[in-house]
């Protein structure tokens, strides 16, 4: 600017071009005057800075335009201008280059302030004028609040500069998107407004900076109302002339309009066409086909997702998902894998499809040239961008430059769809199976896949089953669990019944009912039928007579006698209070399994996660009165990691010092037990594979087949068999009892065993016994080895 050589050709007739009326209308009065003075002061001022030849070029300017004195004037008539056309000519040469770009002559001069333009370039007419020439175009769907808005804060920040010494810390610009009339093409200006040739002037007092809505922290307007009431634009006069620079930024507004409809939703390929746009923009290219795929995986395999690849323009072709396809669509990720580098084809040719074949489908459409894109991170491939025009050398390298700023968005919206499609997954598999461990998630992922891969058009019906997997069992039962919840039981109610007898006496002190003698005289027996044992048959009785007999007297009582009521009233508050004395002998029992259930939980799963690294395996526990687990390892489980007998075996010695720990843990916490319990360690041989199928309506696993079907039935009937020709149990406490169907499956146990007892953890000798026969189970055999649960250190087995 000032720099440089002419380029401006004269309208035919100079006149003002506003806005629209509708919009002029509404905004805000300023008195505001077109005048060259302000311009020859600044030449002046600049004259003695610059070259000769530019003084020259001042000096002639200033001398034309002191010569019409009318134009240092107010100019009221646009006539003026015209007759000093020549001039106008000469002032613009000093203002805009005329060598540079085709953009570089998007300029008018216009009214001070004011959305007024009166002389302007052609591209600047082509731009941003009507085609009648009558009105400033604005920004299609700019509201007339924010059109009011920028022009009061530029208002507003050449006051404060001025008269207060200050800038406002905004600056609000018009930002025009503009399609090509003759290449269809989005582009983006934005107009710069350059104050430097006008003049401010003060016609009445200003108010203090401090009664006004400027923050003085922030320098903004808070409230431009409140600004316009306390500094009213009636104040200033403004005298000179405007520049209006239109700038070309269509390469940061692409990237700003890819970015919010990218970000604005959960994933954001669901605004595709807004994206198609930006891209087009950006690259400058209208009849280019856009193509985004976010690459999903399943178990560390990419897959054809419908959803993920319906954008693309390559991956269309497979959508149906035959093996054909599948296998084609492979080949594609298998060459993106080789070549991960962007790369134009510049003349896709038929030659060209025999490198890459999956470009067939889009060659036969008319593409003729074509750019992937693939993005990745440090996972690998996340996404492919692909462009395809149907002409050859319309897609280049310098597209691939012009694309890269938008490829970090687009590489967090494919990350987006990503992690979309992992929630979709994760849904079935709750929805449909359970939370899972981390073994056998792989499994049910890949169901899970087929269930969406099918377009969620059938139910989820497929069975998931591990073939060919090693059970282990193992149970940690409370001995006598039921005997000591029963005493549990026995004891409060006893207690209850005290408590019945005391009120029973107190109720006949305050009244003669010979019912409360009755009630009285069943009371005690029911009490001293509870002095040694307690039958079912008693439990319930006692209950009826409480709930049918006593609590419908109380009731009746309490709402008739005064004297009775508050005596009433506190036996049922003590029925309502869950720790009072009436169930203190069940909380007891209660506190104590929990408290056996809650440790011996924690050392087996701590000791879990230390040989589920040696190699995956399904793990199972349920509470009971105590707990029981299942575990099942095998190939099928971990299909990647080669499986061997010796992680069975493994396992197996680790279930076996397992269970001598949970005896330690047991007999440690006894001290701290408020019903002293005591805990039995059973283990299950059984040395044949069997298949487990994922049961829906239970959400757990069972054996599958009728031959394995024994196994559970064993696991079942186990919990209380006796010693053969015995009323002995086999499950004792302080010992492991192993129960085995033939020889060959105890023989491993036993090198197991010796290897324990010489580290001290399991104590000598070996018990061979034979058990009572089951329901439907023959031949059952056991060995039984006695824990040494002395505190000693026990090291792991991995």
């Amino acid at each position: 600017m000032l720099d440089e050589t002419p380029v401006l050709k004269s309208p035919k007739k100079t006149k003002i071009l506003s806005a629209s009326p509708t919009i002029s209308e509404s905004l805000p009065a300023f008195d505001s005057q077109i005048s060259f003075k302000p311009f020859v002061s600044y030449l002046k001022e600049k004259r003695s800075l610059v070259s000769e030849s530019k003084e020259w070029l001042y000096s002639r300017l200033i001398k034309e335009l002191e010569d019409k004195r009318t134009l240092l004037e107010p100019v009221n008539d646009m006539h003026l201008i015209d007759e000093h056309a020549s001039l106008m000519e000469l002032l613009t040469t000093s203002l805009f280059p005329v060598i540079g770009g085709h953009d570089m002559n998007n300029f008018a001069l216009a009214s001070p302030h004011q959305y007024k333009v009166f002389y302007y370039s052609d591209n600047f007419k082509k731009l941003f004028l009507d085609t009648d020439e009558q009105y400033i175009l604005l920004p299609a769907g700019l509201d007339k609040e924010e059109l009011k808005a920028i022009q009061c804060a530029a208002i507003y920040d050449h006051v404060l500069e001025k008269f207060y010494g200050m800038h406002l810390n905004e600056d609000p610009q018009l930002i025009y998107p503009i399609t090509d009339s003759e290449s269809g093409m989005m582009r983006f200006y934005r107009i710069k407004y350059d104050r430097r040739f006008i003049n401010l002037n003060l016609k009445g007092k200003l108010p203090p900076i401090q009664d006004c809505a400027v923050c003085m922290n922030t320098f903004r307007i808070l409230d431009l109302e409140k600004q316009l009431n306390t500094m009213p634009l009636d104040l200033f006069q403004a005298e000179g002339f405007g520049l209006w620079l239109a700038d070309d930024v269509t390469q940061t507004e692409s990237l700003e309009l890819l970015k919010r409809a990218l970000l604005r939703e959960s994933c954001g390929m669901d605004a595709m066409d807004e994206v198609k746009k930006a891209i087009k923009a950006l690259v400058g290219l209208n009849d280019t086909e856009i193509g985004i795929m976010p690459f999903v995986s399943i178990n560390g395999q990419i897959v054809l997702d419908t959803q993920a690849s319906m954008h693309s323009l390559v991956a269309r072709q497979w959508r149906n998902g035959t093996p054909d396809q599948q296998a084609e669509f492979r080949q594609f990720i298998n060459f993106l894998k080789e070549r991960p580098v962007p790369m134009p084809i510049t003349n896709l040719s038929q030659e060209m499809l025999g490198m890459a074949p999956f470009l067939t489908s889009i060659f036969e459409q008319g593409a003729r040239s074509y750019i992937y894109y693939p993005m990745l991170n440090g996972d690998g491939l996340i996404g492919y961008l692909e462009l395809a025009s149907p002409h050859k050398n319309a897609l280049t390298q310098q597209t691939v430059m012009d694309l890269e700023p938008a490829i970090p968005l687009l590489s967090l919206a494919v990350l987006k769809c990503r992690d979309e499609f992992n929630d979709r997954i994760e849904k079935v598999i709750r929805e449909k199976f359970t939370a899972l461990q981390q073994s056998v998630e792989w499994k049910f992922a890949e169901v899970a896949w087929t269930h969406l891969h099918n377009n969620d058009k059938s139910a989820c019906t497929t069975n998931v089953v591990f073939d060919n997997v090693y059970p282990l069992y193992g149970a940690v039962d409370i001995r006598n669990s039921s005997l000591e919840r029963s005493r549990a039981i026995q004891k409060d109610l006893k207690e209850h019944l005290v408590v019945v007898a005391d009120i029973l006496t107190q109720l006949q002190t305050i009244m003669q009912l010979p019912l409360l003698e009755g009630l009285e005289f069943k009371n005690e027996n029911l009490r001293l039928s509870l002095e040694d044992t307690m039958t079912a048959e008693e439990e319930i009785a006692i209950n009826d007579f409480l709930n049918n007999e006593v609590e419908p007297l109380f009731i009746h009582l309490q709402k008739t006698n005064n004297q009775a009521e508050k005596i009433i009233t506190d036996y049922f508050n003590l029925l309502k209070q869950s720790d009072s004395r009436l169930y203190q002998n069940r909380q007891d029992y209660e506190s104590s399994v929990m408290a056996i259930n809650e440790a011996v939980l924690t050392y087996i799963e701590e000791e879990e996660e230390s040989i589920q690294r040696a190699y995956p395996h399904y793990f199972e526990k349920y509470r009971t009165d105590g707990i029981e687990y299942n575990i099942y390892i095998g190939q099928t489980i971990a299909p990647t990691i080669p499986f061997d007998m010796f992680y069975l075996k493994n396992i197996r010695l680790w279930q076996l010092k397992t269970m001598a720990g949970t005896a330690r843990v047991t007999q440690k916490l006894l001290s701290q037990l408020k019903v002293p319990l005591h805990t039995t360690q059973l283990i299950l041989i059984h040395s044949q594979p069997i298949a487990i199928s994922f049961r829906r309506d239970e959400r757990r696993f069972d054996v599958e087949g009728s031959y394995n079907i024994r196994y559970e039935i064993i696991k079942k009937r186990l919990d209380k068999v006796h010693i053969k020709g015995t009323d002995e149990r086999l499950t004792q406490p302080g010992k492991i009892a192993i129960v085995y169907s033939n020889q060959k499956e105890v023989t491993e146990y036993e090198e197991y065993i010796r290897f324990l007892q010489k580290k001290d953890i399991l104590k000598p000798d070996i018990e061979s016994l034979e058990l009572e026969e089951l329901q439907g189970v023959k031949g059952l055999k056991a060995i039984r080895v006695e824990i040494n649960i002395e505190e000693r250190e026990i090291g792991k087995v991995n």
